[in-house]
Formats: structure tokens, C-alpha cells, sequence
């Protein structure tokens, strides 16, 4: 099965969290990273990201922070396709009103961003001491299909790793 991961601002394709997850899950699947930068045409690139994947039936996209919100995208571009995709979320930027950070977000990756008002049939991992985004929408609501893993971090994840057991859980459920 294809694991494809889309990192965060400012990250690439060394993010410890994606390292993380292919130590963890080892040979169970074909991953791969969708590197951008700032001034990318995202658009462009997740057109190119669903071609690709187009040959599969069934895909992970986890998508951490910004690239949670691109990873986002990329399900319903595949979902309008009638493609499957089970879709992992961590620290999401789901709505750029809910960031808390002062540091300005790019104002090229800007029109890139929707808005996701109901993130449903998802998991979504939501550290309640996130100082860039405010996940209280997430972390107080309910969505259909969603499975909202609150946890007592920071928006880096330091304690990912501890983590890791509950997405295979998910992977599992949703493979059946």
C-alpha cells in the first residue's frame, strides 16, 4: 500500500515525524514525501500528486500541519475520482484564521489554504498545547467518521513516537 506524507512549513523530507513513521511501520508500506516550498504552485503539485497516485485504490495521505491541509485536498481530489484514501492529520492547519502564531504565515501559499469547516472522516491528532494553531474547534466538535486523537503536546509533536501505536489502529480499522 502507498503512504504518501506531506510535511509542515519549513520542513521537507527529513521530518522526524516521517522518519518516524517508516522506522515504525517498516516494509508494510511504499512510502513517499510530496516536498514543497513556499513559493511552489501547490495546486500544481497535487494535481501531479493525484495522477500519480491514480494507479492505486486504496492510499495514506498524512498530511502534518500545512500539509495537512494540502493532504486534505488531495483526498477530495482523489474522493471526486471515486479513489479511497485513508487520510491521517497531525497538528492540522485546517483554517489559517485559527493560527495563533505570530510569525506571518507566506503570503504565496495563501490561495493554496482552504478552509475545512468539517473534517470528517479523518484521524486527526490535536495537541492541546499547540502555541502556532488553536484546535479547540477540532478538539470540541464531533465530525462523522472522525477519530480525534487529543493529546498533551506542543504543535512539534515531541512525544510523536507515543503516537504511532494509535495511527496503526486506525490504518487497521480502515483496511478491513
Amino acid at each position: 500500500m502507498k503512504f504518501l506524507y506531506i510535511h509542515g512549513l519549513g520542513s521537507d523530507a527529513q521530518s522526524r515525524k516521517y522518519l518516524n513513521l517508516k522506522e515504525y511501520f517498516a516494509d508494510q508500506f511504499d512510502f513517499s514525501c510530496l516536498e514543497w516550498k513556499n513559493d511552489d504552485n501547490i495546486e500544481e503539485m497535487l494535481n501531479l500528486a493525484e495522477k500519480d497516485l491514480s494507479q492505486f485504490e486504496n492510499v495514506i495521505l498524512f498530511g502534518d500541519s500545512t500539509g495537512a491541509n494540502f493532504a486534505w485536498q488531495l483526498r477530495e481530489k482523489r474522493k471526486a475520482n471515486g479513489q479511497n484514501s485513508i487520510l491521517i492529520v497531525s497538528s492540522p492547519l485546517l483554517d489559517l484564521s485559527k493560527r495563533i502564531s505570530d510569525f506571518e504565515f507566506p503570503e504565496t501559499l495563501k490561495p493554496f489554504m482552504k478552509k475545512i469547516d468539517h473534517p470528517a472522516g479523518m484521524m486527526i491528532i490535536a495537541p492541546t498545547e499547540d502555541e502556532i494553531i488553536d484546535h479547540s474547534f477540532v478538539i470540541e466538535n464531533q465530525f462523522p467518521n472522525t477519530q480525534i486523537l487529543k493529546i498533551n503536546d506542543t504543535h512539534r509533536l515531541p512525544k510523536f513516537k507515543e503516537y504511532l501505536p494509535e495511527i496503526e489502529k486506525y490504518i487497521d480499522s480502515k483496511n478491513k
